[in-house]
């Protein structure tokens, strides 16, 4: 299975082609093909991974639009988004039809949902993480608003483009 990845690292944005191969997976960046095996720890954050045969150690922190990466002493601001979905998303103009609907970037398991029904919500705000090929992926709101409905729960398992959390935006005050 192959799946086409916008991720931003500080200012730079780049096309992430993974393809799922049993224990490994191939990721090609700016055309070139990385061979990487990935272990990740869920207790703390940390993960490490073996790529083109060199072993890194790296710890995530959720942050509100992407992660914060820690690598052998380097910091990076990370957003991960599957294209797919950054496309539809960029097409829907959902901003202006005065509701934010999110919805799973790709097949997975929702490891957590932390909102309920009725919670007001800021923008940036992380709503559900979903789990896909090892990498848990924290989705976070465009804008703030009314969370008006959680479709899933802790453990669900998601198709892509499987509606997750709807949201009634807040008017912006004059």
């Amino acid at each position: 299975m192959k799946t086409t990845y916008i991720v931003t690292i500080e200012d730079r944005e780049l096309e992430v082609h993974v393809i799922e191969g049993g224990e490994q997976l191939i990721v090609r960046v700016d055309e070139q093909d990385h061979v990487v095996d990935l272990h990740h720890s869920l207790a703390n954050l940390t993960g490490s991974m073996i790529i083109d045969g060199r072993a890194y150690e790296a710890l995530t922190v959720p942050w509100r639009d992407g992660l914060d990466v820690f690598v052998s002493g380097d910091a990076f601001h990370v957003a991960v988004v599957n294209e797919l979905w950054a496309r539809a998303k960029d097409a829907s103009g959902a901003a202006a039809s005065g509701d934010e609907n999110i919805v799973s970037p790709m097949p997975g398991s929702v490891v957590k949902v932390m909102v309920s029904e009725g919670d007001l919500v800021e923008a940036g705000s992380p709503v559900v993480v979903v789990e896909a090929m090892k990498m848990q992926n924290e989705l976070t709101t465009a804008q703030g608003g009314k969370v008006t409905k959680v479709h899933v729960k802790d453990g669900d398992v998601v198709d892509q483009d499987a509606p997750l959390v709807d949201l009634h935006l807040e008017e912006e005050s004059a």
